[in-house]
């Protein structure tokens, strides 16, 4: 009976492989159709793949720093022990904005990570240019011969 368990996790595997990498494989052929259509169609997904990579850089740099603000009275805020106090009435404090330097490597890593698919696409699209840019070369070529 251990060997049902193997077969069923095997299968379990490819079953879900498959789902992870079908939306990659349907991407990667739009990126080439694309590409096929028009040089200019082909940079619409490694636009959109580099700018959602922006975006996601910079919201956890921007989320990554321990953020503060100015607490106005009459609300509460959480002190630096973990304790709600309550403000003064029209009492203003200052909470300083700190940064560290792991922030700003850890958006490096991800800012490289979540740009995987903008290379990809990027390489195709550069791949396809170049096929181009050769035949219309050859085509100026024969019709030089032509001539």
């Amino acid at each position: 009976m251990a060997g049902a368990g193997i077969v069923i996790g095997v299968f379990g595997l490819v079953f879900y492989l498959f789902i992870l990498l079908l939306p990659v494989a349907l991407l990667v052929a739009l990126q080439v159709w694309l590409c096929r259509k028009s040089t200019r169609l082909g940079l619409i997904l490694p636009g959109i793949s580099l700018a959602l990579s922006l975006l996601l850089t910079l919201s956890l740099a921007a989320f990554g720093a321990v953020h503060g603000g100015i607490v106005t009275g009459g609300a509460n805020y959480v002190g630096p022990n973990g304790q709600e106090v309550p403000a003064q009435t029209g009492a203003e404090e200052r909470v300083e904005v700190e940064f560290h330097p792991r922030t700003l490597i850890v958006a490096g890593v991800v800012f490289l990570v979540s740009n995987i698919p903008t290379a990809v696409f990027g390489g195709i699209w550069l791949h396809y240019k170049g096929r181009r840019d050769t035949l219309g070369d050859l085509k100026r070529m024969q019709i030089e011969d032509l001539e």
